[in-house]
């Protein structure tokens, strides 16, 4: 993106209003992201909801995740075979959190459906499974490299029939989302009656990693379970169960299309006191060390230092730099609603 097009720090005090209540009484967060690059992150004071405020617009938006995200975030067009081993055992995780919501022969749509993984894991065990991936490089791999059902699309415009999905699962893809109310209403339209909806995120109330590495200049909203929970129920759902990974760093949500919904107003009292994540004085707590086959080899030379950006430099979206990241695997436990 040209820098012209890129947000900066003298921007009004809300120019983004609250996707989940509509509010535009904020306070900020912080002023970087967690690799030292401008980013001004906000949380509404109405509700709670975190997000970055301001951002570039929809195209460009759309435009980094089709062609530049996967290269500046794992440094390749398409999944190398150590992604995809990976996200296999990813993938089998999430099938064995997702078992006690699918019946024989259901319909499964995977929104965000990277290099294919939970399709092919899905397939593999019988189920009619689907999927829908952005990124060009991701979404070409998945269906000619594995030969799987996987559209090179966006949530607005993919061609889904409606009341044509049993599940439709969502792993890490709604902090990404320009606005994830509008994406839950369109994947409502997608859902059978009773149909349900599964969505993982990362945790903005983890206390498993450093409050400065919190905010990723491509997580456009940051979530607790009341802001999650809130998203599914003015979008048309209920809450069926809800879980937490065992470190606390991921959030998982199942919501049931619900048809006698009530409307409600989106704010939540309480929850900025409860998400506020910017107190310097919070500290982080040990986490059980990963598995022998999870850690990194002895003996990795450390990445290099960043260099000093400039607070005018948002540094977002800048596919110059890449930051490849490992993420080790999560086991969440069910707490029933």
């Amino acid at each position: 993106m040209e820098s012209a097009a890129q947000p900066n720090l003298t921007a009004p005090a809300c120019s983004v209003p609250c996707d989940l209540c509509g509010s535009t009484d904020v306070a900020d967060l912080a002023r970087r992201d967690r690799d030292g690059s401008a980013l001004r992150t906000v949380i509404c004071r109405r509700c709670g909801l975190v997000y970055s405020d301001p951002r570039p617009d929809a195209e460009q938006v759309r435009a980094y995740y089709e062609h530049s995200y996967r290269t500046d975030y794992k440094a390749t067009y398409q999944p190398k075979a150590k992604h995809t081993y990976r996200a296999g055992k990813v993938a089998l995780d999430r099938y064995q959190r997702l078992a006690e919501f699918l019946k024989p022969g259901c319909r499964v749509l995977d929104f965000g459906a990277g290099g294919g993984e939970v399709v092919y894991m899905l397939r593999t065990m019988g189920y009619a499974a689907t999927g829908f991936e952005p990124n060009a490089g991701y979404a070409k791999f998945a269906a000619e490299q594995l030969g799987l059902p996987v559209l090179n699309g966006f949530y607005q415009t993919v061609p889904i029939e409606p009341q044509s999905q049993d599940v439709v699962t969502a792993f890490h893809v709604v902090e990404h989302l320009e606005s994830p109310c509008s994406a839950f209403q369109q994947v409502r339209q997608w859902l059978r009656a009773s149909g349900r909806l599964v969505v993982e995120v990362p945790n903005v109330e983890a206390i498993c990693q450093w409050p400065h590495s919190r905010f990723h200049r491509a997580h456009l909203y940051n979530f607790n379970l009341a802001t999650l929970e809130m998203t599914g129920r003015k979008s048309g759902y209920r809450v069926i169960s809800r879980a937490t990974s065992f470190d606390g760093g991921n959030i998982t949500v199942v919501f049931e299309r619900d048809d006698a919904v009530a409307a409600v107003s989106g704010e939540i009292p309480g929850n900025c006191a409860r998400a506020d994540v910017a107190a310097p004085s919070r500290q982080s707590l040990p986490v059980p060390a990963p598995a022998p086959e999870n850690r990194r080899p002895a003996g990795r030379k450390p990445r290099d230092p960043q260099p000093p950006i400039a607070p005018t430099d948002f540094g977002w979206f800048d596919c110059g730099r890449t930051r490849p990241v490992e993420t080790p695997r999560l086991t969440p436990t069910i707490i029933a609603a």
